[in-house]
């Protein structure tokens, strides 16, 4: 049996199967970012929430947001060892190479993760070959919820939006100024709580500010993430996964043609992507 697992900044889905890759059971947990979270909370998580519905593992492959530093991996692989009774060590990989490997298999190309947070790769068809700097949400991440709502929130609280949006605001999360500022600047998971902000984003995506928010976003996204990859040049295959790249998709799509680049697919979850990975383009042997 395989255990994998497809960890973001707010929850981490995990799916128990066979080697042909028949689902035996799908978890769904909170987020496990060893950024947030230390060793021992991962762990503890992992012992409680996951363990009592698995049986019979073999091995495990963790793909986590915030696990691209190898210390980081190396956190989380400790916690994985630690409770679950395994073969072998889990393997443990970055959000961004799961991403790669679930959209493009064994072919090459840029893959890019819009969500919570954003990342991209250029991917040789097995591993990473190149690889913007994530700088998180406070220096980069355009486009990803956290930092589209921070600009959505940046404009709600200047009052800077029209009457109807600040109102509907008030009465679907009942937060007053104080409260938002205290779960950014004083509260634990800022970026998380951000986030949570996304769908009224795209409720109102047709009002001409917050649709000058996504499309810029997006333009930046694609400025930084995209086209410094010098193969870019070669129509290499772009593709996107995450749940902002599929809700916005029609946004996205529109600043992709308007710069001139082809999004091959855009996928809202990676766990599908990744079964096949792992039991038909790689034999499970061969990991």
């Amino acid at each position: 049996m395989l255990l994998i697992a497809d960890s973001g900044s707010t929850k981490t889905e995990w799916r128990l199967v066979d080697d042909i890759g028949n689902t035996i059971t799908t978890i769904i947990t909170e987020g496990l970012n060893p950024y947030f979270l230390t060793t021992e909370k991962i762990a503890s998580t992992i012992e409680q929430k996951v363990l009592p519905q698995v049986k019979g593992v073999e091995r495990v492959f963790f793909y986590g947001a915030g696990c691209g530093l190898p210390v980081k991996a190396i956190q989380v692989r400790d916690a994985i060892d630690a409770v679950v009774p395994a073969k072998t060590s889990a393997e443990v990989c970055g959000d961004i190479l799961g991403a790669a490997r679930s959209l493009l298999q064994d072919e090459e190309g840029i893959a890019c993760i819009l969500g919570t947070g954003a990342n991209s790769c250029l991917y040789n068809g097995r591993e990473i070959a190149n690889i913007m700097p994530s700088l998180g949400y406070i220096f980069s991440d355009w486009g990803s919820g956290t930092v589209m709502s921070k600009d959505l929130l940046a404009l709600l609280l200047q009052e800077k939006l029209p009457s109807q949006i600040l109102e509907d605001f008030k009465h679907t999360y009942q937060l007053d100024r104080a409260t938002i500022l205290d779960s950014i600047y004083n509260r634990p998971l800022p970026n998380k709580f951000l986030a949570s902000f996304t769908p009224f984003l795209l409720k109102y995506s047709m009002v001409p500010e917050l649709r000058s928010i996504i499309l810029g976003n997006f333009s930046k996204f694609f400025l930084y993430y995209v086209l410094r990859y010098p193969h870019i040049k070669k129509q290499i295959k772009v593709s996107f996964i995450g749940s902002v790249a599929h809700n916005f998709s029609g946004y996205l799509q529109e600043t992709a043609e308007d710069m001139g680049i082809i999004i091959e697919q855009i996928v809202q979850h990676p766990m599908d992507g990744l079964v096949k990975y792992h039991c038909t383009t790689v034999p499970v042997n061969n990991n």
